[in-house]
């Protein structure tokens, strides 16, 4: 595990994911062994699960964030006001990690991505903290359109995902069906 720049991987992330959960597992098991302060064990796990190419994946987007992206013309420009708000607070989320007794990689990746989900929320829905804004919060896909993926502390955001956000304003305006997320499914 000395060298981990190999194929599959860049200098910050790792693509290959047998790979990324057996590195994640790993660490995160000498992380929570340290002797250090839980606030610190955070921050590393933090910048540990950074390595993960589609850390705080976006599985939906509120109302509100969906109207400013129309105002918008469906693009990401510079403070717009919105964010990936954590559906799990990334805080009380590690902190549980490191209160857990987890035995092996596929429970702690199970446990992982489970809770590793955002929301494209506004800056205010987002600073309020409210887990209500879930219920009508329109799910995003997550298939081979990798839509709204990590790329360094926001998303990518191109052709794909502005045809995307044009099509579900189109049916949330006309009050077509839309899947939202459900928080049975997201738990």
């Amino acid at each position: 595990m000395k060298n981990l720049n190999k194929k599959g991987q860049t200098k910050y992330r790792i693509n290959d994911e047998q790979l990324l959960k057996d590195v994640l597992f790993h660490d995160y098991q000498i992380i929570k062994k340290m002797r250090a302060p839980d606030g610190n064990k955070i921050k590393m796990l933090s910048t540990l699960f950074s390595i993960n190419p589609n850390c705080w994946r976006v599985v939906g987007i509120t109302p509100a964030a969906l109207e400013i992206f129309a105002e918008n013309k469906y693009k990401k420009v510079p403070r717009m006001g919105i964010n990936r708000s954590h559906i799990k607070q990334r805080h009380s989320f590690y902190q549980s990690l490191l209160d857990s007794e987890i035995s092996n990689k596929h429970e702690f990746w199970e446990k992982y991505y489970n809770n590793d989900m955002t929301v494209l929320a506004t800056s205010s829905e987002n600073m309020k903290n409210d887990s209500s804004i879930l219920d009508k919060s329109i799910h995003v896909p997550n298939d081979h359109r990798d839509l709204f993926r990590t790329s360094g502390y926001a998303w990518k955001h191109k052709e794909e995902e502005e045809v995307f956000l044009k099509e579900i304003h189109f049916k949330f305006k006309n009050k077509e069906p839309l899947k939202l997320l459900n928080q049975r499914e997201i738990n």
